[in-house]
């Protein structure tokens, strides 16, 4: 197992404080800032912690401000709902007594119905830079760093045409995006869910930068709020394809939606984001001049 997987495995293995509190630690990722997946993914442990042992059918959450990565989070669970085939928690996870994250997840007894979804589109093997090697390639022009710099996600990111996170090319406000851990994890239907969750948040809302000459470095980011339908078992060890969208972004704000598939066809979770999209400087979006017209 990689250094940087078993890393986040033993950030997502809470230590139980109370019947329904949880302590996690924070992963540092090169800023200042707490990663909003890490903390949505140990949410989603504390209350997987507190159920009856069913996977988590969805999650909805909010986040209420910017985490300190240099500090625990505690998590306190409250069971909302419990009836014969669901149950509902709220987690509050929380630095020095002030909330930065609330959570509703809910769990479902697995049943048979009917069944459905859209199609994943044809696609041919996993392409494109890593999440890693992009960095690297933008930190390190012409390789000049190349052997210095240490930097390794515990899951690998590839995304088709390149990460629109880092371009200042302007392209439709949709994205391919492969996705897969790098070393083979337990089989744990909650562990895998709670992987996603944290990987969910590093791309989904790449799509609404791609329609504007702009990169993250020109604009000042933030997740508001974020939610995940499970639909199927799944394993994130595996590669998984994860297709991305942005319908629209107006007045700072932006959605970003993402469909995620297997390897063979199904669909096993949904996704959406939003957050806020500011110019650091320079003009502002503003109505009726978009900067690419989407027919």
């Amino acid at each position: 197992m990689t250094e940087s997987l078993a890393r986040l495995l033993a950030i997502l293995d809470l230590k139980r404080i109370e019947d329904d509190c949880f302590e996690g630690e924070s992963a540092n990722h090169g800023g200042v800032l707490l990663f909003g997946g890490q903390v949505l993914a140990q949410a989603l442990v504390a209350s997987q912690r507190c159920s009856r042992g069913h996977p988590a059918n969805s999650l909805h959450a909010y986040f209420l401000k910017r985490g300190d990565p240099a500090k625990p989070i505690r998590f306190r669970v409250d069971r909302r709902r419990a009836s014969r085939a669901f149950e509902t928690t709220q987690v509050v996870a929380s630095q020095d007594d002030t909330p930065i994250l609330e959570m509703l997840a809910s769990h479902h007894l697995p049943e048979t119905g009917p069944e459905h979804q859209i199609p994943m589109d044809e696609v041919g093997e996993p392409e494109g830079e890593s999440y890693e090697e992009t960095l690297l390639r933008l930190m390190a022009p012409e390789g000049r760093f190349a052997g210095e710099l240490d930097f390794e996600l515990p899951v690998e990111i590839r995304v088709e045409g390149g990460i629109g996170l880092f371009s200042r090319d302007v392209r439709p406000p949709s994205a391919r995006c492969w996705l897969r851990f790098r070393s083979r994890l337990p089989d744990d239907v909650a562990l895998h869910q709670a992987c996603f969750a944290y990987a969910s948040d590093y791309v989904i809302m790449s799509p609404a930068l791609d329609p504007h000459p702009v990169t993250t470095m020109d604009m000042q980011t933030a997740s508001l709020d974020h939610a995940i339908w499970f639909h199927r078992p799944f394993r994130a060890d595996e590669w998984m394809l994860f297709e991305l969208d942005s319908p629209a972004a107006f007045g700072g704000r932006a959605v970003g939606r993402g469909l995620l598939y297997d390897a063979q066809g199904h669909l096993v979770a949904s996704c959406a984001q939003e957050a806020t999209l500011r110019h650091l400087t320079g003009p502002k979006f503003s109505r009726g001049t978009p900067s690419l017209r989407i027919d």
